[in-house]
């Protein structure tokens, strides 16, 4: 197959038939993607937590904001996505726009302002998870998308690490606000790479999981209706958004007791955690990539497992060295999340024509609950010390543990199922 051949709906490519280049440019995009799309991330905590003084509850307003502007804009950001040809420009605004954010943060200090910036973060970032998801898709197709999906968490993984020496090194030894300036450049750099994926190797009714049952027939996709009448959908959905309510506000809360601990090397400290966390996601992403293979949910539920396991651990000790250590829990159950709710994803609407509008309801309802997660965790640390903060975000995450547990099914070949939703013969023009 030549290089310039574009994947069609009939032929599932394999990774080393895909396109060299374009898939090059997916590495560099998930490892340029590293904090951009979270406009810096937990950094933003500490840094108007030591730097600008706020209060714990304000913090957790802002840093929910996004969150909370992702529940609105993250669904029709998936339709969107389904029908646009042009997923590559759309992340390459997204990213400018990010770096504008950034800066908002560096120049202004008053409430209203941030706030305002962080609500167009979360508006902004809502196209970069479904946008290269799709690009992937498009490009080599299910038969493929386990492995490659695995390979781009491992590169994102490893650009988060990186992205993390180098902003702790700012943080601590030049000033907080060079870590913004940092984020500004991996936005232009994230831009550059995004050129590098070629648009004609990226078949857009194959990334949007559009099914055809023959070579010349047209794509059809599923209703909105029949897609959400699907119970499988509603509850994998849930227990996404109770594994988020749990995790959400963690590392920030983190982050904030090693701020209070040792204020001078709280930088240092919360980049050493990210830095272990990602190393491990880096080798635990391309794990789950290979072993989903054989089966979702046995190795989902090892996640879920670790968010009490995690919480309660951070109850009970305020050690930074030790606190830092616990964060490598959390790269095993990150890293298995990244990879393979996107494949519970593409299995759940596969040959439906709206993965990236299943993409963006389960992103809204993890936007959901992180904003809950930030906002509730606030108050209680507020009002009941950081102890009683970790206690409640571990019994979320038992429930979430038990939800998933007994309510989801194994969703590796469903679509051949009856719990598959059904597609009617609808037109992909006229959608």
């Amino acid at each position: 197959m030549a290089n310039d051949t574009p994947p069609t709906q009939t032929h599932r490519l394999t990774s080393m038939e895909a396109p060299a280049r374009s898939l090059k440019g997916l590495d560099w995009v998930s490892l340029l993607m590293a904090d951009v799309r979270d406009g810096v991330g937990v950094y933003l905590s500490v840094f108007l937590l030591t730097v600008r003084n706020w209060e714990p509850d304000d913090i957790g307003i802002v840093i929910a904001a996004p969150g909370l502007v992702g529940i609105l804009v993250q669904a029709p950001a998936g339709a969107l996505i389904d029908r646009t040809p042009h997923k590559r420009l759309l992340l390459m605004v997204a990213s400018v726009v990010i770096a504008l954010c950034c800066l908002a943060v560096v120049v202004s200090d008053g409430f209203v302002p941030i706030l305002l910036s962080q609500g167009v973060v979360g508006f902004t970032q809502s196209v970069y998870a479904p946008c290269v998801a799709a690009i992937t898709l498009g490009i080599v197709g299910h038969a493929a998308l386990s492995q490659r999906i695995g390979r781009n968490e491992s590169y994102n993984h490893l650009g988060n690490m990186l992205a993390a020496i180098i902003a702790g090194l700012i943080g601590r030894f030049i000033s907080y606000e060079g870590i913004f300036y940092f984020s500004i450049v991996q936005c232009l750099l994230l831009v550059a790479a995004v050129l590098v994926i070629r648009e004609k190797d990226i078949d857009h009714d194959l990334a949007r999981g559009a099914a055809t049952t023959g070579e010349q027939a047209a794509p059809s996709v599923a209703g909105i209706k029949e897609l959400f009448a699907n119970r499988t959908i509603l509850v994998f959905t849930i227990a996404m958004g109770l594994f988020h309510l749990s995790n959400g506000a963690m590392l920030p809360l983190v982050g904030q007791k090693m701020g209070l601990v040792d204020k001078q090397n709280s930088s240092l400290y919360l980049s050493a955690a990210i830095i272990m966390a990602q190393g491990v996601m880096v080798f635990v992403a391309t794990y789950s990539g290979r072993n989903a293979e054989n089966g979702r949910k046995k190795i989902m539920v090892l996640a879920f497992l670790l968010l009490p396991v995690r919480a309660l651990l951070f109850t009970f000790i305020d050690n930074p060295y030790a606190l830092t250590g616990i964060q490598l829990l959390d790269g095993i159950g990150a890293g298995i999340f990244g990879v393979v709710s996107i494949l519970m994803i593409a299995d759940l609407s596969e040959g439906t024509g709206r993965f990236n509008l299943l993409q963006g309801v389960v992103y809204s309802a993890i936007g959901l609950a992180v904003a809950l997660s930030s906002i509730l965790a606030g108050f209680v640390v507020k009002n009941f010390g950081y102890p009683v903060g970790f206690s409640t975000l571990a019994g979320i995450g038992v429930l979430g543990l038990l939800f998933f547990w007994f309510f989801v099914p194994e969703t590796k070949n469903i679509a051949s199922s009856e719990e598959a939703p059904k597609v009617p013969a609808v037109n992909v023009s006229t959608v």
